[in-house]
């Protein structure tokens, strides 16, 4: 059993002087290369959210001019933050008027399906 553990003890010593050797060869870029590691690690997390969040953003600004060009003829604009400051009552106009009418509609198309389907059990 002590045979085993000096083999385990002499390898261990071996790899940790040619740790410190090496450490001593390399000195500061040791340091230089795990900073430079931890960097590539930040600038990878940050790349990835940031890709996603400007597809997201773009799909979001696509639908946002389909939206616009669905309600050019109503009144719905979008005011900027400075205005909404100075008048607050302005937000009523975000309302975007034509998509609310739809959406009202279709609502109540469905709740009066579920509710002949429950009178009259479909």
């Amino acid at each position: 059993m002590l045979d085993w553990l000096k083999k385990r003890t002499s390898k261990g010593i071996w790899y940790l002087l040619a740790a410190l050797i090496v450490a001593c060869i390399a000195g500061p870029e040791i340091i230089i290369s795990m900073e430079l590691m931890a960097l590539v690690e930040l600038l990878g997390a940050s790349t990835f959210a940031l890709m996603y969040i400007s597809g997201f953003r773009l799909f979001i600004s696509n639908v946002l001019n389909e939206l616009k060009k669905f309600e050019s003829r109503s009144t719905f604009f979008i005011p900027s933050l400075d205005t909404l400051k100075q008048m607050p009552v302005l937000a009523i106009h975000a309302i975007p008027e034509r998509t609310v009418y739809l959406c009202f509609f279709v609502l109540l198309i469905w709740v009066s399906y579920a509710f002949f389907n429950l009178i009259f059990g479909a």
